[in-house]
């Protein structure tokens, strides 16, 4: 059974002025921080709060499923936080 992919929702991102920039931490990563990683050596490409937190943004704006949560995290690349961005490759 296939499940189709949902298309990514538009989400405003407001801009910050250096007065208005967030906290040194995020909170969401600090959130999945202390979740073990019981991943094997090979899969653990990203850390795993980064990727938890990442998951859990893309579910928030909507998304269901790897294939519509893969596409918000490519749409949306370049407007997140350079904090929680996973690196390319």
């Amino acid at each position: 059974m296939r499940l189709s992919a949902q298309s990514a929702p538009a989400v405003s991102v407001p801009s910050l002025t250096p007065e208005e920039s967030p906290p040194q931490g995020i909170e969401i990563l600090e959130a999945f921080a202390n979740i073990p990683d019981v991943r094997k050596v090979s899969g653990k490409r990203h850390q795993v709060a980064l990727c938890l937190a990442l998951f859990t943004l893309a579910i928030a704006a909507g998304n269901r499923g790897f294939l519509a949560i893969g596409d918000w995290l490519n749409s949306y690349r370049d407007e997140l936080p350079p904090a929680i961005q996973a690196p390319e490759g």
